[in-house]
């Protein structure tokens, strides 16, 4: 049998109703063939909907609620934009704790297009080199953070992408990062 790159590997992709479809459902696919299992957290129960082309797009099932979740029962995570999802997520103390956690754990962590705006609601967005969507870049530069005019752009294990126009890259950078991290005794929650 031939092992895959993120075999053992569980990595939590934190959405809430109105994420970008494509952004959530092409680095899912590509993680589940590299091995991973990929859990789906959210605040919303059982089924969460995705935003697909300017409407509401498909409903995906939820494996655990934010309330309950631990970075250390991971080894990654991705947030994927579409700003309706980002704008719950930037108010929930759940998911704001979560993503603190995964920083502050030196976690892989990959932020998708506006989702990277949750690093002002985290407040970890001063002096990190990162792009994002244009949507959420003066919200970045107001909070200090070096804004960069790239698709892709990584600051130690966070991994920054613009959108879609990149996500295999983005997703294959994450890849090699959740391969290579191991997981040590930590508190972070």
């Amino acid at each position: 049998m031939n092992e895959k790159l993120l075999d053992g590997r569980t990595v939590a992709i934190l959405v809430s109703n109105g994420f970008d479809e494509v952004e959530f459902t092409d680095p899912q696919k590509r993680l589940i063939e590299l091995g991973a299992a990929v859990k789906v957290v959210s605040r919303v129960k059982n089924l969460v909907n995705g935003w697909y082309e300017g409407n509401w797009g498909h409903f995906f099932p939820v494996h655990a609620d934010v309330s309950d979740t631990l970075a250390i029962d991971f080894d990654g995570l991705i947030i994927p934009g579409g700003i309706r999802s980002v704008d719950k997520l930037f108010n929930d103390p759940h998911a704001k704790r979560i993503l603190k956690a995964f920083l502050k754990a030196d976690m892989p962590v990959l932020l998708i297009g506006d989702s990277v705006k949750l690093l002002v609601a985290v407040e970890q967005a001063v002096g990190i080199s990162l792009t994002s969507s244009s949507t959420v870049k003066s919200d970045l530069i107001a909070a200090s953070a070096n804004w960069v005019d790239q698709a892709v752009m990584l600051d130690k294990n966070l991994i920054t992408g613009s959108g879609s126009a990149k996500l295999e890259e983005l997703v294959s950078e994450f890849s090699v990062k959740v391969s290579k991290y191991e997981k040590e005794a930590t508190e972070a929650a």
